[in-house]
């Protein structure tokens, strides 16, 4: 039976980048579960690893800002895609070259307070499946379902922080 809930794993920044450029829709890649490592080990539900898990990115995250962690893979990551969205934003006139700008100068200006970890709570009954995207397998950290929702909108979901 699919979970009540998806969960999805976000820092701060991303959520003020979508809110003011993008016209408050996120694009979010979550799960159906936020500790994988808390079910029974054998349901495919437990199969997403700490890479994808909702769960273990937050704790990787607050465990990087906690240690001012500059060399974080997942912050760097994140940067180098804020970055390549920017990039392609503009491209397609989506952002004018200022927007872009700025958006660099979030991503390099960000304190430890903007990259900090939002877990993303979205209730699946408020979401049409036709825009819940299952993530192919090859894209996949392993066997355990992964989606996107390309357009959520704020009032879909909740925000916590731990």
């Amino acid at each position: 039976m699919p979970s009540h809930f998806l969960y999805s794993t976000n820092v701060f920044l991303k959520l003020l980048i979508q809110e003011q450029f993008r016209n408050d829709v996120h694009y979010v890649w979550c799960s159906e579960s936020f500790n994988p490592s808390k079910l029974n080990p054998y349901s495919i539900t437990s199969m997403i690893p700490p890479s994808s898990s909702p769960f273990d990115i937050y704790n990787d995250l607050k465990v990087a800002l906690a240690r001012n962690d500059r060399h974080n893979d997942k912050i760097n990551n994140q940067k180098l895609s804020f970055k390549n969205l920017a990039d392609m934003w503009e491209a397609s006139g989506e952002i004018t070259k200022d927007q872009r700008d700025e958006i660099y100068y979030m991503v390099e200006n960000a304190t430890n307070n903007e990259w900090k970890p939002l877990i993303y709570l979205i209730p699946r009954s408020i979401i049409d499946l036709s825009r819940l995207k299952i993530v192919p397998p090859a894209r996949r950290a392993n066997f355990g379902m992964e989606y996107i929702v390309e357009d959520l909108k704020r009032d879909e979901f909740d925000l916590i922080e731990l």
